[in-house]
């Protein structure tokens, strides 16, 4: 036991801290949250019309060289850390990013989105 709490101190004492995470959400006309790792959402339009889903990393520690955006969020921009993407319902989106951290690191983070329209 004595030794489990000694790892532990010493372990906070380094300034161990979580890696970052990917967020999502998707934005309907009802009340909608972020949630890491997957997101889903519904919305009685009873159409099968696209929405916005909007992907975030969070949690990043150290400062970031770029972000290489794939999966679903192809194309959004290498200096941001969030994209935002039109996606159709009824269907699994993810959204997936690498993260390069200016030491030389790197992080590879996802989240997957989806609705429905009640149609």
């Amino acid at each position: 036991m004595k030794k489990i709490l000694t790892a532990l101190g010493l372990l906070m004492a380094s300034g161990f801290t979580m890696a970052a995470q990917m967020e999502c959400m998707v934005d309907t006309a009802n009340y909608d949250q972020w949630s890491t790792g997957e997101c889903s959402s519904f919305e009685y339009t009873l159409d099968r019309k696209p929405n916005n889903a909007i992907w975030r990393i969070v949690g990043i520690q150290k400062p970031v060289s770029s972000v290489i955006w794939s999966e679903r969020t192809t194309g959004c921009s290498t200096s941001a850390t969030s994209c935002t993407k039109a996606i159709p319902p009824y269907s699994y989106h993810v959204g997936k990013a690498t993260v390069l951290y200016t030491d030389g690191t790197y992080e590879i983070l996802q989240a997957t989105a989806q609705f429905e329209t009640g149609f």
